[in-house]
C-alpha cells in the first residue's frame, strides 16, 4: 500500500512539474581581455536558450569603490531581466584617497581605458550573440553614472538609450544626438547636491530638446516629451539615499522596453 501511494505521489509531482512553465534563466560567465597591457574583465549573464532575433543588451557600471560581482549581487538586474544580456564590467583603480575602483570621468584620462573596454565588450558580445544597436543600452550608478555621461558624449551611436542613477553633472553639454534618457536621484542624497540635481535635469532637458511641461510617468518620475529632433527625458527622485533604488530595475525595464525608447530607436 505504501509503495502504491509513493508511486501515485511521484506521478502527481511529475505532472505538476510538467505543468509549470519553464522560467527563463541566465548563464553566468566572465570575459577577460588585455587592453594596453592591463587585464580587464566583465561579468556577463546571457539567456541560456535565446529566442530568434537580436537580444536586448545592457552594460551596467558600478559605483566608486565597488566591484562588479558585489554590484551584480546587490542590483540583480540579470535576475529580473533574464531575457536580456546583462553585463557588469569591472572598474580599475582611479585617483582617489584611498585608491578605489572606478571609471574615467573625462575624455583622455587613464588613456581612455574604460572607453576602450566598452568598445571591446560591445564588439565581443556582438560576436557571440545576436545584438543590435537598436536594443543596446547602458546604465551606471554614482561614479558609473558619471561614466555614462561620458558615453553619451563619446559613444552616443553605440546605444539606443541611457540610464543614470545617483550622479550629477550640472554643466553637461554635448554635440551628439539626443537619445532617450532615464535619470534618477535619491531624496536621501546629501543636500549639498540638491541644486546640482536640479541643474543637471535642466542641462539634460536642453540636450534632449524637450518641451517645457513635465507629465507624470511610471511610479517614480516626470516625463519631458521631445520637441523637434529631440528625445524623451524621464527624471525622478526615489525614497532612499546613495543606493540603487529598490524599484530601479522595474523602472529601468519599463522605460527601456516601452514605446518611448522603441519608437525612438525605430525611426
Amino acid at each position: 500500500m505504501a509503495n502504491r501511494s509513493n508511486r501515485i505521489f511521484a506521478l502527481c509531482l511529475m505532472a505538476v512539474m510538467l505543468a509549470v512553465p519553464a522560467v527563463a534563466s541566465a548563464r553566468r560567465q566572465v570575459l577577460t581581455v588585455d587592453i594596453d597591457g592591463v587585464e580587464r574583465s566583465a561579468l556577463v549573464y546571457a539567456p541560456e536558450h535565446p529566442g530568434p532575433g537580436p537580444l536586448p543588451l545592457i552594460l551596467v557600471f558600478h559605483g566608486r569603490g565597488d566591484s562588479n560581482d558585489k554590484f551584480a549581487t546587490a542590483v540583480k538586474l540579470h535576475r529580473d531581466w533574464p531575457q536580456a544580456i546583462v553585463v557588469y564590467p569591472q572598474g580599475k583603480t582611479i585617483d582617489t584617497t584611498p585608491p578605489m575602483r572606478g571609471w574615467q570621468y573625462r575624455l583622455g584620462t587613464y588613456a581612455d581605458r574604460d572607453l576602450k573596454l566598452t568598445d571591446w565588450l560591445l564588439a565581443e558580445i556582438g560576436r557571440r550573440y545576436p545584438t543590435s544597436p537598436r536594443s543596446t543600452y547602458v546604465a551606471g550608478f554614482s561614479n558609473g553614472g558619471h561614466f555614462v555621461f561620458l558615453l553619451m558624449a563619446q559613444r552616443n551611436a553605440s546605444f539606443a538609450a541611457f540610464t543614470i542613477i545617483g550622479s550629477v553633472q550640472p554643466e553637461y553639454a554635448a554635440a551628439t544626438a539626443p537619445k532617450p534618457l532615464l535619470y534618477l536621484f535619491g531624496r536621501g542624497e546629501n543636500p549639498e547636491f540638491h541644486e546640482d540635481w536640479i541643474k543637471t535635469v535642466q542641462a539634460l532637458a536642453r540636450h534632449n530638446r524637450t518641451t517645457a511641461k513635465p507629465v507624470a510617468f511610471l511610479a517614480c518620475c516626470q516625463l519631458l516629451k521631445p520637441g523637434p529632433d529631440g528625445a524623451p527625458l524621464v527624471y525622478g527622485r526615489y525614497n532612499a539615499g546613495h543606493i540603487w533604488p529598490h524599484r530601479g530595475n522595474e523602472w529601468l525595464m519599463q522605460f527601456l522596453t516601452g514605446t518611448l525608447v522603441t519608437q525612438d530607436t525605430e525611426e
